[in-house]
């Protein structure tokens, strides 16, 4: 029995042996499958956001105007670092901060501490060495590397790359990148699996955008309106240059301004635009929509009216020139920026021609434009007029508008009639494509050519010997109007803060460049608050500076009028707008034809034609079917097509 008990016993120990080690087996694969590997178990299974780059944005000569820089944030788990006086000292050498400021953070009571954020170091070859123990985790940020050359063009992102102003906010659905995603393993040590059999959405980094703006005109406006602005003790000032040709715009600044890469360290006005988001009575200046209207009117620029002062309007407010004249012809009226003469011009004309030209020259409605929320003005309706509305109006106040309609209204002059739409982004572009091409746009003819040519001329008399001189280029034919008109304060107008503004562009029978120039609240002792004082000369410094570097300008340089000359330019395009001798063609339509056939087109017709590129016909000057007298410009733009 003994013996038998004995088999039996031993028996059991080899069973129980047997499943024990069958029970062994079984914890080591459940280990190795659950901790180690990680392969069957969905907690092994991770998905992580794969960021794309925001697009970029570049001036016209692909200068950046933004950048995406890499971060790196650094921290460290001293429970898993064995010297941490070496890890402290190693990180002080690649970062170059003080090593005593990394011995004052480190606690090694933490299970983790920060010991660096936003470094451009990333250390890379310190985590091979201290691995778990040393924590680096890359991040993004948004850097201007113009600072406060471009702030409130480009405008600026959040935390979270989303614009909030400027260009960043206008073009963000553009800039910003399409997110992708990983799927990754990880197994029970936290350790990344490779396995490229996993899903892989790729992000798509964001389109960048072309500008029309040119950084070096950029630089030169603003270092001269922050001159004058301490010169005439202004508030502020602003400028805009554009091509007229095109609604290009070259160039935008309003001082003082703002660093995007700290906006928090300025003022919210200062982040604005007011180029395109400030309203204002833009005086003088205004006094071509009254003009216009009186061309359309055969009213002659040769037509004498009496402007003795004061004059007494229906007995509410006496009018005066800065300078007292007797009688003026309406050319002169313009140059000498006579108050009364314009008036009676008006009076001439009635309401429904002032309002109706206004509203033509694009005063009261929006340009289009944007950047961000662009504020559209007002123009009353003529039967919201007053009894004093007809001796405000005509000389620019009881108008609100934006400067950036100012420089439109006369770009419309410089290019023969259109009222353009401006624009600054040249292209929007993917990496492989193009998303967005911009081309000049017209809004529509608001002027005959035979006109445009004559408020031309007008503003060329104005700047040589009128109001303008301050303004003059020498060699080169300038054309514009200074602007003063009071600033409302407290709900009354002012005798101590004024406007001063100067328009114009040059030269005259090819305009290239137009500029405006707005002093805001400069210093009346010095008689710096008159437009032809403190604006003017600012016109004049840019356009020089500008001429000197810019080669493209003078190439196409065309020659001034000898002032001796006995006609008058003026009176000949009267004449043949009048003349019925003048033989009137129709424009083709050469969008399309190359250079050569639209050149051959254009010389049967007997049109003159100045062309801008190569390959096929892309914009022309003039539309399709409008019937202009023999020998007019037409300006064409070409590109070569794939």
């Amino acid at each position: 029995m003994t013996k038998n008990y004995s088999k039996f016993k031993n028996r059991i120990r080899f069973i129980t042996s047997i499943v024990m080690l069958v029970w062994i087996i079984f914890f080591v694969q459940l280990f190795t499958i659950q901790i180690i590997e990680g392969i069957d178990n969905p907690q092994g299974i991770r998905e992580e956001i794969v960021k794309g780059k925001r697009g970029n944005i570049f001036d016209v000569k692909g200068n950046n105007l933004t950048q995406n820089l890499t971060f790196y944030n650094i921290g460290v788990r001293p429970n898993k670092i064995a010297n941490q006086d070496a890890l402290l000292k190693d990180l002080s050498d690649c970062t170059g901060t003080d090593l005593g400021i990394y011995i004052e953070r480190f606690n090694s009571q933490k299970s983790y501490i920060s010991l660096e954020k936003k470094t451009m170091n990333n250390c890379h070859e310190l985590k091979l060495k201290y691995a778990d123990g040393l924590v680096i985790n890359q991040d993004h940020k948004r850097y201007y590397p113009e600072e406060n050359l471009f702030g409130q063009i480009v405008g600026f992102t959040n935390i979270d790359d989303i614009g909030l102003s400027g260009l960043e906010r206008q073009y963000n659905k553009y800039l910003e990148p399409k997110t992708g995603s990983r799927v990754f393993k990880r197994n029970g040590l936290g350790k990344r699996i490779s396995d490229p059999t996993l899903p892989y959405d790729a992000p798509e980094d964001g389109s960048d955008i072309y500008l029309t703006i040119n950084k070096e005109y950029q630089a030169i406006l603003r270092e001269e309106l922050i001159n004058q602005i301490e010169n005439t003790e202004a508030s502020s000032a602003m400028g805009l240059i554009l091509n007229p040709q095109t609604g290009e715009i070259v160039s935008m600044v309003s001082v003082p301004d703002f660093d995007p890469n700290k906006p928090q360290d300025f003022e919210v006005e200062y982040q604005k635009n007011r180029l395109i988001l400030d309203t204002l009575e833009p005086g003088s200046t205004f006094k071509v929509v009254t003009m216009a209207a009186a061309l359309k009117s055969n009213i002659s620029v040769t037509d004498e009216y009496n402007v003795e002062g004061p004059y007494n309007f229906h007995n509410i407010k006496m009018i005066e020139d800065s300078e007292p004249h007797e009688v003026l012809t309406v050319k002169e009226i313009l140059a000498y920026s006579s108050n009364i003469g314009t008036i009676k011009i008006a009076e001439s004309l009635g309401r429904d021609k002032l309002y109706n030209q206004a509203r033509e020259f694009g005063f009261g409605s929006k340009t289009g434009f944007n950047l961000n929320l662009e504020q559209s003005g007002k123009v009353y309706e003529t039967k919201k007029w007053s009894l004093s509305s007809m001796h405000s109006i005509p000389i620019g106040y009881e108008v609100s508008v934006t400067p950036i309609q100012i420089a439109m209204a006369y770009s419309a002059i410089a290019n023969g009639g259109f009222l353009l739409k401006p624009y600054m982004v040249d292209e929007v572009k993917k990496s492989d494509n193009t998303v967005l091409k911009n081309e000049q746009r017209f809004r529509k003819r608001i002027l005959s050519q035979s006109d445009a040519a004559i408020l031309k001329d007008m503003l060329s008399y104005t700047v040589e010997n009128g109001s303008g001189k301050k303004a003059r280029i020498s060699g080169w034919d300038v054309s514009g109007k200074t602007g003063t008109s009071k600033k409302i304060i407290d709900g009354e107008y002012s005798e101590s803060e004024f406007l001063a503004s100067f328009v114009g562009f040059f030269p005259k029978e090819n305009p290239q460049l137009l500029g405006l120039i707005i002093i805001d609240g400069p210093s009346v002792d010095k008689n710096y608050h008159w437009g032809s004082m403190s604006a003017a000369p600012v016109f004049q410094s840019v356009m020089q500076r500008i001429i000197n570097i810019d080669s493209e300008i003078t190439k196409n340089k065309t020659n001034k009028k000898n002032k001796n000359k006995k006609s008058d330019p003026i009176l000949i395009q009267k004449n043949i707008k009048k003349s019925q001798n003048i033989e009137m063609v129709e424009m083709p339509n050469l969008y399309g034809k190359s250079v050569m056939e639209a050149y051959s087109i254009l010389n049967k017709k007997g049109i003159k034609p100045q062309l801008k590129g190569n390959g096929v016909v892309i914009f022309q000057s003039i539309p399709a079917g409008d019937k202009i007298p023999k020998q007019s410009i037409c300006i064409l733009k070409a590109e070569i097509k794939s």
